[in-house]
């Protein structure tokens, strides 16, 4: 095997590990155009302009997918109440700032955004990018607080999500001792039609 070729193979496996909770993204010599460039590294992006590379149009990602890559990209943000960005949220801040990234114009508020959408009446029937809505500290029953659904499983009712605390925009589980029983419910906003 030439050098070049070891080169090529070694940074396509490691162009995988860059994409956080997603798919892989790079199989063999085909490189789905669908990935933005922010998830792709200096040296993945010359491998690809300069390799005999091919790439396919055809493989999208789904609108949820889209939305949590989107949302991915402010990890480690700070917080401030009532900042919608683009480099300080809050949580209902960050949600908004997040979907109109995507073209889709979501109401401010946490307690607006659960009016929104249609009802995810389970948590088994989550979705990449649905919005998860938890009480507040001070009356758990109502809406508080909201976050983005990146990654979910089913079999054991559990998700987590992407959102703006006071640690800043930083991902949490649903079974965190903080949010286990302040969770109310979430809101489906998009309806991917791949």
């Amino acid at each position: 095997m030439k050098i070049g070729k070891m080169k090529s193979a070694l940074l396509r496996t490691l162009a995988v590990l860059i994409v956080v909770g997603m798919d892989i993204v790079l199989s063999g010599n085909a490189v789905f155009a669908t990935l933005p460039p922010a998830c792709i590294s200096p040296e993945v992006a010359l491998m690809m302009e300069t390799e005999d590379v091919e790439v396919w149009g055809k493989k999208a990602l789904s609108k949820g997918d889209s939305i949590v890559m989107t949302a991915m990209q402010y990890l480690g943000a700070r917080y401030r109440r009532g900042s919608m960005g683009p480099t300080v949220f809050d949580c209902s801040g960050f949600t908004s700032f997040v979907f109109k990234k995507e073209n889709i114009n979501i109401l401010r508020t946490s307690y607006s955004q659960f009016t929104q959408g249609m009802k995810v009446e389970d948590v088994c029937e989550l979705k990449k990018g649905d919005l998860v809505f938890f009480g507040s500290p001070k009356n758990p029953r109502r809406v508080g607080h909201v976050g983005i659904v990146t990654d979910v499983d089913p079999a054991n009712k559990v998700f987590k999500f992407v959102h703006a605390c006071r640690r800043g925009v930083i991902v949490d589980e649903s079974t965190s001792t903080y949010y286990r029983g302040r969770y109310l419910g979430a809101r489906r906003i998009i309806e991917d039609k791949l």
